[in-house]
């Protein structure tokens, strides 16, 4: 009976093995295909090349030009239109100081004199001629005498009073002379002084006129320069203020662009990096499936070896083995070491166990890939992963 159930039992260890490596070959094929696949996703994802897309861009409203820097004023050279104004009084003549003394050249007249004179011998020759007949030669020369003495002091009185009233006319002319070119004089200053007075009045109306004038038109044109160059700024003033705001409008726009595009850019670079992150994940998931359906066969493997040995074990070929670290002794002297196969059909991840090298040949079992195999069941140390 206990042999019946002793092959009944080996007949159900060899189906499990047999069914633990049927297909492994396909497995192992899919597990490194995985693998290959899923590390050059991984080389893809981690030298994914991600770009801060903002980065590069700038501040358009850096380098606006201010209009109104260069503003000038344009009230700085007006002209004081009242500032050349003249006296048009000044140089006026003085016409009296131009007056002569007519008196100075007066002359004694002496005509009418000479001419009573010769009136007076005509008639005292035309008497003696007369009385020659009645009183003879001695009679007529003394009475001649006599007529002649009388007629010289007549002559005398004569020429006295003609020149006294000559010398009255001659003095009347020229007190009317006098009078009248004092007269002429006092009408020519009269006349001078209304002309000046009137030129005065004229030149200081006209001044005044000219003044007025000179002052309206500086001040209209003062205005009207003031006008212009208020009217110059302000016009400055508002081509500065579009300039600035057309500029910063311009840079306001470029900048929204520049954003957008940046925008545009990282979400078509976060949809390739979610790509890419998709197709790492699908080629870790089928690598996943290929080392659990691995992982799978090999724990039935390791079952099925322990169904025939009757105890668990494990691969603990040195040669299979990486980064191997001495912890301590088991109480039967058996060393402990921690591990990593190279090979990750044997397991994945840090394990602890023994060297088969080291363990007494009882306990290793030769396989026909050439590496040992530990019955573990006989020995104070437990295999694990840790």
């Amino acid at each position: 009976m206990s042999f019946i159930v002793a092959g009944v039992a080996a007949a159900g260890v060899v189906g499990g093995l047999v069914s633990s490596l049927s297909g492994g070959k396909k497995r192992r094929a899919e597990q490194r295909a995985a693998g290959k696949a899923f590390d050059k996703q991984m080389k893809s994802y981690e030298s994914f090349d991600i770009k801060n897309t903002y980065s590069g861009i700038g501040n358009p409203g850096s380098s606006l030009t201010n209009f109104a820097s260069d503003l000038s004023n344009p009230g700085a050279d007006l002209t004081n239109f009242a500032s050349g104004m003249q006296n048009t009084a000044v140089g006026a003549t003085n016409f009296a100081s131009q007056m002569e003394n007519t008196a100075e050249d007066l002359t004694v007249n002496t005509q009418q004199a000479d001419m009573v004179a010769r009136q007076q011998q005509q008639g005292l020759s035309n008497t003696l001629g007369s009385l020659k007949g009645a009183a003879g030669s001695s009679g007529i020369a003394a009475l001649a005498q006599t007529l002649a003495g009388q007629q010289s002091q007549n002559l005398q009185s004569a020429s006295a009073s003609i020149g006294q009233q000559e010398s009255a006319n001659t003095a009347m002319a020229a007190q009317q002379g006098a009078n009248i070119q004092q007269a002429i004089a006092g009408e020519s200053s009269m006349n001078q002084q209304m002309e000046i007075n009137q030129g005065s009045q004229n030149q200081i109306m006209s001044a005044q006129m000219a003044s007025g004038n000179q002052q309206f038109g500086a001040s209209m044109g003062n205005q009207n320069a003031i006008l212009a160059a208020q009217m110059g700024q302000n016009n400055q003033q508002f081509g500065a203020e579009m300039g600035n705001q057309n500029q910063l409008f311009g840079a306001t726009m470029d900048f929204e662009g520049q954003m957008a595009r940046a925008g545009g850019a990282q979400n078509q670079q976060q949809m390739q990096f979610d790509k890419q992150g998709n197709m790492l994940a699908m080629a870790g998931e089928r690598k996943g499936a290929a080392d659990a359906a691995r992982a799978q066969a090999r724990q039935g493997v390791t079952d099925t070896f322990g169904s025939l040995t009757g105890a668990a074990g494990a691969f603990s070929d040195r040669r299979l083995k990486k980064n191997i670290k001495f912890v301590g002794k088991s109480k039967k002297g058996f060393k402990i070491y921690t591990f990593e196969y190279k090979n990750k059909e044997y397991g994945e991840g840090t394990y602890q166990g023994v060297m088969s090298d080291e363990i007494p040949n009882k306990f290793v079992i030769k396989k026909n890939n050439g590496f040992d195999f530990v019955d573990y069941s006989n020995l104070d140390v437990q295999f694990k992963k840790i």
